[in-house]
């Protein structure tokens, strides 16, 4: 690609080099391709040179290699939960089209950022909540033309390398244990701002003595197809109410404490295909914790392994109200 000042008499067929604000107030955009009606206005402007680019035939425009760089990436809209926009300004958006975490391919799109630096991937981290219309990606061409083989290089490093993980959960249902008085409500209304927030309703809440056979009774008839424990004191064994009530009542428990603060007393579990988490003191405030991030992902689907749940000990110490 050929970049640089040119006469305007001279410039018909060339791509504008820079924003050019008009006299009139319009602002014609970087990457215009300059036509008799663009060399009119720019002649009304009076101006007589203009900086412009001219594609040679190893260059593709850089419009051109975001739209087929966002087919690769999301080869089916509907299937991966996500809308490609049009390219403008050097830039092009893939946003949600529904309420879930992000699914990212890091390795695969970590190759694809090395190529070539004037063709970038910039995304949301890995598992970021997002809703409807908002930003999952931004993909960046900073020239206004790429060499084609360049390109070439990106897109043979993989393609559906991004998608939402919807949520999945219906039903869910909140049990607290208490001791002594009811709850005042303040950790039911924090729970149910978080699964606001991720299009759900809590469509069952039961109040249950401090004790595991009690607890464990419970379990059994709750009817989400999620179930959150939120327990009247913090657990601190995997032999205390909460995790001992979910193997009495014949369940598993797959995980114990968390790498974050704070929110590390988590637990979470299952009975028979129904996922049961058990919610750190941290949930009783409206303030995201790291136990979000756990929940977030377990009505949408995705499966957590220890190694996820490991990597959120770097970056798992947040400031707030609960912070120590």
């Amino acid at each position: 690609m050929m970049f640089g000042p040119r006469p305007l008499a001279v410039a018909k067929g060339t791509r504008l080099g820079r924003d050019t604000a008009l006299p009139s107030g319009m602002v014609l955009p970087r990457g215009t391709v300059i036509g008799p009606s663009e060399i009119a206005a720019l002649t009304m402007a009076g101006l007589r040179e203009v900086i412009c680019a001219e594609l040679e035939p190893h260059d593709i425009a850089a419009e051109d290699a975001l739209l087929r760089l966002a087919e690769a990436l999301v080869p089916h809209e509907v299937d991966a939960g996500l809308r490609r926009g049009r390219p403008s300004g050097g830039r092009l958006v893939l946003t949600a089209t529904a309420t879930g975490v992000v699914g990212l391919d890091t390795e695969g799109l970590r190759r694809m950022n090395r190529v070539d630096p004037g063709l970038s991937i910039v995304t949301v981290p890995q598992f970021q909540r997002v809703q409807t219309g908002e930003r999952v990606a931004v993909l960046r061409a900073l020239p206004l033309a790429l060499r084609r083989s360049a390109l070439s290089r990106v897109l043979a490093e993989g393609e559906d390398m991004i998608r939402l993980r919807p949520v999945l959960a219906e039903r869910v249902t909140l049990i607290q244990t208490v001791v002594g008085a009811v709850p005042d409500g303040r950790g039911e209304g924090a729970i149910r701002a978080r699964l606001d927030r991720l299009g759900l309703r809590l469509t069952e809440s039961l109040i249950v003595a401090h004790r595991a056979e009690t607890l464990a009774e419970a379990l059994v008839s709750a009817h989400g197809e999620v179930v959150l424990i939120l327990p009247a004191r913090p657990t601190a064994d995997l032999l205390d109410v909460g995790p001992l009530a979910v193997t009495q009542a014949g369940g598993v428990i797959t995980r114990f404490g968390l790498p974050v603060e704070p929110g590390a007393e988590m637990f979470a579990g299952g009975l028979g295909a129904v996922p049961i988490l058990g919610l750190p003191e941290a949930m009783r405030d409206p303030a995201a914790c790291g136990a979000d991030r756990v929940l977030e992902r377990l009505v949408c689907g995705v499966s957590i392994s220890d190694d996820d749940l490991a990597d959120l000990g770097v970056g798992g110490l947040q400031s707030g109200p609960n912070a120590i």
